[in-house]
């Protein structure tokens, strides 16, 4: 077992660096976030992440952490329940994302650790961000074999919503390069169609005949220019693929290739968000002093639909409990 102390927020507040480790890959995590810094398989770094915690400080783009209390866009910042509304932080135009001042920018405390798995624990008060309701959450990574398993566990003390997920930047081929040549599948029939603030319009049209439609294989950037800039959208999933692991059932929910390695998503998740970097360019570089690039990482980001909230879903009584489990499985293409 490896720890490290990675760096000290200004509150004088440790940061500390944990690696999971076996004869496959090798994978590190650190209290700022909860936040994968590494994921090596097969001799490659293949997820975004920073030298040093001052580049996480700075950073914006929410480099492989937790998200919450409710990922994603939550339209005009404000939500109601029952019959009170609630007033979010504005921080993508008029929108709230990824919760504000979200669980990416907070300190997690690391309640278990043994080489393979670690659990890390937050207690997010209440109105913290505007979030009504105290609300403990915890997530479990596993590494077994060449799977990363993300485990989600959250219980309210009264009524709240929550929606959580991780924002992994992944490039199988290695930091540095873009991801436009990878080949992508996503096992959906529909999407989310947005607007141009990027907040669902309320229709989800069928990826039929349209760039969105990858149920077969198409190289990322085939249908990516002129007008369209990419992909940052959520897919509604339909798996007909299941893998078990442990006494977990999973949907395969996506599949993406690079050069020699591939990844498969599987997730108990109802919808994945699909974002391929399309501002990712400049900015911090990467560990090692990689160039970070417009489209030179993709997120698959597990998840319920963006804005449930304002549509009366992802609200969690007090003592109910939220769960969600995704897999990142690497193997070699053949």
């Amino acid at each position: 077992m490896t720890t490290k102390l990675f760096g000290k927020i200004d509150t004088g507040t440790d940061v500390f660096e944990y690696i999971l480790k076996n004869e496959c890959a090798e994978v590190s995590i650190i209290t700022y976030g909860a936040a994968i810094r590494k994921f090596v398989i097969y001799g490659t770094d293949i997820v975004g992440g920073f030298d040093t915690l001052s580049d996480y400080l700075l950073d914006d783009s929410h480099q492989g952490a937790v998200i919450g209390r409710v990922a994603n866009r939550i339209a005009d910042a404000s939500f109601v329940m029952d019959g009170v509304r609630y007033y979010l932080p504005k921080n993508d135009g008029e929108n709230c994302l990824h919760g504000g001042v979200g669980f990416d920018r907070r300190c997690w405390v690391v309640d278990k650790y043994d080489g393979t798995s670690i659990t890390l624990s937050y207690t997010s008060p209440d109105g913290e961000e505007g979030f009504p309701g105290e609300l403990s959450v915890s997530v479990t990574y596993t590494l077994t074999g060449t799977a990363l398993m993300i485990s989600y566990d959250a219980i309210p003390y009264s009524k709240t919503p929550i929606a959580l997920t991780n924002h992994a930047y992944f490039n199988l081929d290695g930091l540095g390069g873009t991801i436009l040549s990878h080949v992508a599948e996503i096992f959906a029939d529909k999407y989310t169609e947005v607007g141009d603030d990027l907040i669902p319009n309320g229709n989800r049209p069928s990826v039929v005949g349209t760039a969105f439609d990858f149920r077969e294989p198409h190289a990322i950037g085939e249908r990516v220019g002129g007008d369209f800039l990419g992909y940052d959208h959520n897919y509604l999933l339909t798996p007909d693929t299941f893998g078990q692991f442990g006494d977990k059932s999973l949907g395969l929910a996506a599949r993406v290739s690079g050069e020699r390695l591939s990844m498969s998503v599987y997730t108990d998740q109802p919808g994945i968000q699909f974002y391929i970097g399309n501002f990712l360019g400049g900015g911090i570089p990467f560990k090692g002093g990689a160039q970070r690039k417009k489209h030179g990482a993709f997120c698959l980001e597990t998840q319920t639909e963006p804005n449930c909230i304002n549509r009366g879903e992802g609200f969690y009584e007090g003592g109910k409990r939220y769960t969600h489990t995704t897999v990142y499985e690497i193997s070699l293409k053949k």
